[in-house]
């Protein structure tokens, strides 16, 4: 892809579990690093820019990541415009990965054989959802 997506952590807190875990495997960093700007973004950061009307478009920005914010982490990927096409929050995202693996096939997201951690394959997943998602925006 020519343009490069935004994958944001948007958090009230540290999000300290999430960046120890799956953003610390070489698959997950290597998709983001070939596809991804990725970024961690606090709740409070992102009011302020929203409400900062001297720069409209970064407190658009602000607006579109924050309509898709839910306590305590939501992780989004955008279009380089802002438009959100992707996103999941951290709880689902937990309760998905602690499913056993014959409730699995229910669920939007499957486990690949090939991560022992539930948790990266299934981030891993919504990462390559996001893309399928974006290759009509980003066709020229």
């Amino acid at each position: 892809m020519h343009q490069a997506l935004q994958v944001a952590e948007v958090c009230s807190g540290s999000g300290r579990t999430l960046r120890e875990t799956v953003l610390e495997s070489s698959p997950i960093l290597a998709l983001l690093n070939e596809s991804f700007i990725s970024s961690w973004s606090l709740v409070k950061e992102l009011e302020e820019l929203q409400s900062n009307r001297e720069n409209e478009f970064y407190s658009k920005l602000a607006d579109l990541h924050l309509e898709k914010y839910n306590f305590p982490v939501e992780m989004i990927i955008c279009l380089p415009n802002g438009t959100v096409i992707h996103h999941i929050n951290a709880n689902y995202f937990l309760d998905i990965t602690s499913m056993k693996p014959e409730d699995v096939e229910s669920s939007i997201f499957s486990f690949s054989t090939n991560f022992e951690d539930p948790s990266t394959a299934t981030y891993l997943q919504f990462l390559k959802e996001g893309l399928q998602r974006a290759k009509p925006y980003l066709q020229t």
